[in-house]
Order: C-alpha cells, then sequence, then structure tokens
C-alpha cells in the first residue's frame, strides 16, 4: 500500500522538476515508509534525526535513515532495503558478549547521537544516488535551521525546495486502508463517549468525564482484535460553563441538573487519529443551551448535505454560518467549521473548511465537519462527525445520533 504513495509522491516532484523528496516531519516519514519512530514522533528534540527519502527516479530505490535501535523494525515495517542506521545511546549487544572483555566495533556510544555520524549516512544516501547537488523538496516550513546548514556543509550546491502543501494535499485523499483505520478510531471515540456520557453522576467533574472516556476506550479496545492497531487517545473534556481547554481546568465546577458535558476527542489506529465529538445534557436542557444547541444541529446538517465530489470546501462553511447567523445568532462567527485530518499528532490538517478555500472536494476526503460553541453562560457545544466523501455523496463514519441526550436521570 505504501507502493502507490511512493509513486504519488514522485509523480509530484517529476512535475515540478525535483529531483527527490526527503520526509522530515514524524507525519510524512509515517506517510513514506508505514514505520513509527517512537523516538521521532514523541520527543521533538529528535525532529532531523529520522529521515526518508524517495528520489524522482522510479529506478532509484528509497531510503531511510534511523538509529539502530529502531533500525530492525524500520527494515521489516517499511519494507525498504536501503535503510542505515546510526547509534544512539542504547545499548543493544546480547549479555554473553557484554561478558566479554574483546573490544568490537561498536566502541563507546555517544551521550545521545553524533550528528558527524548521522551527517555522513545522509551524504552517503544522496551521494549513491546523485543527489549531491540535486534539487530536494522537503517539508521545508517545519526544517530545522541546523539541519539546513548541516546539509550545505558536505553538499553545497544541494537546493531545498518547499512540498509542505503538496504533501498535505496527498494526504488529504485517503486510500481505503487510511479510511478503515479511521473508521476503527471513530468507533473507539464513541464507545468512550457512550461511556463517560452514560457513567456521569451528580459532582463529577470534566477531568472525571476525562478517565471515563478513556476506560470506555480502552475497554472496547481490549474486547475486539479489529482495534489491535489502537496506540493513543485525546480529549478535550467540558462540564457546565468550563470552556478552557487542559486537565489543569477540568477540576473546578462539579456536574449538576441542568450542565451540558461536551467531548471533542479521538482516538489513533495505526497511526491515523480520529476526530468527532457530542453534546449531552444531565437530566435537563435549560432553555437558551436547548435553543442554540438546535440552531448549530440544523446548521450541521445542512453543512454535511453540501459534501459531493466537486463542491468547493467554502460552500460546507458558508452554509453553517449562513444558518447559524439568519436563526438568531447573527453576530457568530468562527474561522473553519472542519478541516482534514490523518495522522499530525494535532489531528487538525488542510485543508480547512473556511470561508476562502475553494478547491474542489475528491473523493476519498475524509473531512471532520463541525459546528460548536463555547460560551460561559450555556455551556460548551460540540457536534462534530468525520464524513468521507464518495464517488456519489458522502458517508458518515460517525453513528451517534446528533440530537441533545439526556443523561443521568434518576
Amino acid at each position: 500500500m505504501r507502493t502507490e504513495i511512493i509513486d504519488a509522491i514522485r509523480k509530484r516532484c517529476q512535475e515540478r522538476g525535483l529531483d527527490a523528496y526527503l520526509a522530515y516531519t514524524p507525519s510524512n516519514v509515517f506517510y513514506v515508509t508505514g514505520f513509527q519512530s517512537f523516538f521521532h514522533m514523541e520527543w521533538w528534540r529528535m525532529q532531523g534525526t529520522v529521515l526518508a527519502l524517495v528520489p524522482a527516479d522510479p529506478a532509484q530505490p528509497p531510503a531511510l535513515l534511523v538509529s539502530d535501535f529502531e533500525a530492525g523494525q524500520a527494515r521489516a515495517v517499511s519494507g525498504f532495503d536501503d535503510v542505515r542506521d546510526y547509534q544512539v545511546w542504547v545499548e543493544l549487544r546480547d549479555a554473553e558478549s557484554l561478558g566479554t572483555t574483546a573490544h568490537d566495533a561498536c566502541g563507546v556510544r555517544p551521550a545521545q547521537f553524533d550528528r558527524a555520524e548521522q551527517d555522513a549516512l545522509l551524504r552517503g544516501i544522496l551521494a549513491d544516488r546523485g543527489l549531491l547537488g540535486g534539487r530536494i523538496g522537503t517539508d521545508l516550513r517545519f526544517v530545522l535551521h541546523d539541519t539546513v546548514q548541516r546539509v550545505a556543509a558536505f553538499a553545497p550546491d544541494l537546493s531545498w525546495h518547499d512540498m509542505t502543501d503538496e504533501l498535505y494535499e496527498l494526504r488529504a485523499v485517503k486510500y481505503d486502508f487510511e479510511v478503515d483505520r479511521l473508521r476503527r478510531a471513530t468507533e473507539l471515540s464513541e464507545a468512550g463517549m457512550l461511556h463517560a456520557a452514560h457513567g456521569a453522576a451528580a459532582g463529577m467533574t470534566a477531568l472525571d468525564m476525562r478517565h471515563l472516556y478513556v476506560q470506555g476506550v480502552v475497554e472496547r479496545a481490549m474486547s475486539d482484535e479489529r482495534y489491535a492497531g489502537y496506540s493513543d487517545h485525546w480529549v478535550l473534556p467540558a462540564v457546565g460553563s468550563g470552556t478552557k481547554i487542559g486537565v489543569d481546568s477540568e477540576r473546578s465546577h462539579p456536574l449538576g441538573d441542568g450542565d451540558l458535558i461536551k467531548f471533542d476527542c479521538g482516538t489513533t489506529v495505526g497511526g491515523y487519529r480520529g476526530d468527532g465529538g457530542r453534546t449531552f445534557a444531565f437530566r435537563s436542557v435549560p432553555p437558551a443551551a436547548e435553543r442554540l444547541y438546535g440552531v448549530l444541529a440544523e446548521a450541521h446538517e445542512r453543512a454535511r448535505a453540501v459534501i459531493a465530489p466537486g463542491v468547493a470546501i467554502k460552500e460546507i462553511f458558508d452554509a453553517a454560518q449562513t444558518h447559524i447567523r439568519t436563526h438568531g445568532y447573527p453576530a457568530f462567527t468562527r474561522g473553519h467549521y472542519g478541516h482534514s485530518l490523518g495522522i499530525d499528532t494535532f489531528h487538525e490538517e488542510p485543508p480547512y473548511i473556511s470561508a476562502d478555500e475553494d478547491r474542489p472536494l475528491l473523493p476519498g476526503m475524509v473531512l471532520a465537519v463541525e459546528t460548536p460553541a463555547y460560551s460561559s453562560d450555556t455551556g460548551a457545544i460540540m457536534i462534530e462527525d468525520l464524513v468521507l466523501v464518495t464517488r456519489d455523496g458522502h458517508e458518515l463514519l460517525h453513528t451517534l445520533p446528533h440530537e441533545l441526550t439526556v443523561v443521568g436521570r434518576s
């Protein structure tokens, strides 16, 4: 399945007259190789230490630069023949060999890693493909200045060209395996929301909702082999008027009659991070919240209704915002009513459902469509679905009802 992705990247390079693409961000290294480097994805200081090269010439093989600690897994997952590894601080030899006094090629390991060793390996990858003076596309918007300087020292004739937007465009249209992973991620997040909402009790805080959500996700993930690729989750819960983000803001407001319980959440399956949300009311619905929620739910329905291939993305924005502003909330505004998503650690990816997004919808796109509101009087509201653009319309990946459901009745 990575063959199609690599072929698409090669085509983009050829169209722009570039000699190769160097995947630099954790997301794009994963996109190219299928390999998720723990070091690279979890620790920001490791940026630039895992790289994947895709030559524009199909006769030239791709290559991967990675630490020796992860090299074996990287080879197995990527299927790349050319995987070059550098030493890190972790001892990897068998216990039996550690019991000898013989000096071996391993020598003294670096405190973390040796930049000179990394540079020599990358130079070799480029030199073997005749690319030391090449035109190299990369995620230049996110490349460290340190990386640019170091490459200039051993390849002064190499030129960098930004492909950040091209990669996001390619990633916006999903392959079947990507949709399947997002579908399973959605199922897990819905299980988490239902578990938390049905477990709601007076006096609970948003932090309690967070814990219940996680419990529901994990229990579902452990119950079915379909979720074997589940790795993590995220959730931004709110109770009552609590609309701030972060665990520190989730302890203050105890759940009481008429409070709204908001979930904005997702899980990650096979490296693909979902997004979605629902809102519940505890025991009763205050009139102001009911009115606002009703308009937002109608706006969400109208936004979904326009989704079809060929429709300009901004038409989704217009449908949502026009309905909200003409049905009692003329001052309501948002920068976007949704976005693409997939493999970035912050799940929102371009394109955004915004007022100036002219690009047309394409079959295979998966968009998170949302009509939220954050207010101190009614409480936070989130209505959000993942929507797959199909050849003749669209499909909702979320299955929970859009009505404001009351929970916690005695």
